[in-house]
């Protein structure tokens, strides 16, 4: 590189500097800068303000749904427990009434079989021994009926008819058994 007046001389080109250009170039520049400054800078910077301020709007707005699905997921999470609760209870009342029932089925049988047995024995000491042994099979079987037909109306589901007329028909033989010892046995129809 060499320098020449007026000019640089740079492997072999010529380069000159000309100031009338360089200042209209340097003016028609500033213009340019000026102009940006004047309208285009402060249109973007508007532009960008407004774009800024949404992000914040909405930076705000997820903000408000997070702490809106926390609030929601307590809720939820408090009724699903209180749900639960509620459950617990309602399978606790239902035993408590189931057993209540079956207490009571118990209680009226057994009422009901002192009577009937009462009101056998009754009749076992005015009749003969053979008319006593009829009667007593013919008793034993009505008592079977209307202790079947008391349990069925009582019980709603197929299981519990199951289950109670079985224990029913047990403590009903096992009375039975045990104030006749000695005497022939009625045949059950469910044997």
């Amino acid at each position: 590189m060499t320098h020449t007046s007026g000019g640089i001389l740079a492997d072999g080109y010529h380069i000159t500097f000309d100031w009338p250009i360089f200042f209209s170039q340097l003016f028609g520049f500033a213009v340019i800068v000026f102009i940006f400054v004047k309208w285009l800078l402060p249109l973007v910077k508007k532009m960008m303000k407004k774009s800024q301020d949404a992000i914040a709007q909405q930076l705000t707005e997820s903000e408000q749904a997070a702490s809106d699905l926390e609030r929601a997921k307590q809720s939820y999470d408090k009724a699903v427990a209180d749900a639960k609760t509620e459950l617990e209870q309602i399978r606790a009342d239902a035993h408590a009434d189931a057993d209540y029932i079956v207490s009571q089925m118990r209680d009226s049988a057994a009422e009901e079989v002192e009577r009937v047995k009462k009101q056998g024995n009754d009749q076992l000491a005015q009749l003969r021994r053979q008319t006593v042994r009829d009667l007593e099979a013919d008793l034993s079987a009505a008592m079977l009926s209307i202790a079947e037909e008391k349990v069925r109306n009582r019980v709603n589901t197929p299981e519990a008819k199951s289950e109670s007329v079985e224990r029913f028909l047990e403590d009903i033989e096992l009375l039975a058994n045990s104030s006749q010892s000695g005497r022939p046995q009625p045949k059950s129809r469910w044997n």
